[in-house]
């Protein structure tokens, strides 16, 4: 499997990506069979599933004057936010080559952000009612969403984990359909935050993804689309 780790990545572009590799995947002309996994970050944007409604975002001006794009998005689910500091998971692959149905994948990626987490000393659970990982503290705070789409056998879309994020911007909208849901971050359950930074995460994550996929992940160089091809925003 391909992998892809382009740093920081405006949301419109990332998703022109995916758009873009799905069809190479697609119609046979993808660098490798099983097809690709993007490991990025965002710069601020708030994303709209299927189910999410403009109305969900209540701090829009605040989130405006923090320079947050907006998106409504073909996912399932409702509103999430992206930002610096996290970490970001596209898996764009073929279902089939790998033998792996959707649940099957969704759980295999949450499981594999969860025992990173582990890693770090800190214990998540996947919850299929409010899909994302959920710390075991009193109250489960959010860590992670997750969020895919299938479309001629190929996903797009994946999940995302609060490592050093600034988490203000959840509470400027209705999280995941669920007023007042506690998010936390990887840094706050840290007694020292050395270490804790997205490339460190995304290493131990990658080992524990490609030991569930049973693959090696194989680097390549490869730039996402232009600005001028990036996916349009929404506007608001």
């Amino acid at each position: 499997m391909i992998l892809l780790r382009p740093g920081l990545v405006p949301y419109g572009q990332a998703l022109a990506w995916q758009l873009q590799l799905r069809q190479r995947l697609q119609e046979g002309r993808a660098h490798h069979p099983t097809g690709y996994l993007l490991c990025l970050e965002h710069p601020p944007v708030v994303t709209l599933g299927k189910r999410g409604r403009a109305e969900d975002i209540f701090g829009l001006d605040q989130l405006r004057d923090r320079g947050t794009q907006f998106f409504k998005i073909d996912r399932g689910g409702e509103a999430t936010y992206h930002g610096p500091g996290q970490l970001v998971v596209y898996p764009v692959v073929r279902l089939d080559a790998l033998g792996l149905g959707v649940v099957d994948l969704i759980r295999g990626l949450a499981n594999s952000l969860s025992r990173a987490l582990a890693d770090f000393g800190l214990d998540a659970d996947y919850d299929t009612d409010h899909p994302g990982l959920w710390t075991r503290t009193t109250p489960p705070r959010k860590i992670a969403s997750v969020g895919m789409r299938v479309s001629g056998g190929v996903t797009t879309h994946g999940a995302a984990v609060n490592l050093i994020n600034d988490l203000i911007p959840f509470s400027l909208f209705v999280p995941c359909g669920m007023p007042n849901a506690p998010v936390t971050r990887l840094l706050d359950h840290l007694d020292t935050p050395d270490g804790c930074n997205v490339e460190a995460f995304t290493e131990r994550f990658l080992n524990h993804f490609a030991a569930f996929l049973d693959c090696q992940f194989e680097p390549l160089d490869l730039a996402p689309p232009p600005p001028e091809e990036a996916a349009p925003s929404m506007p608001l």
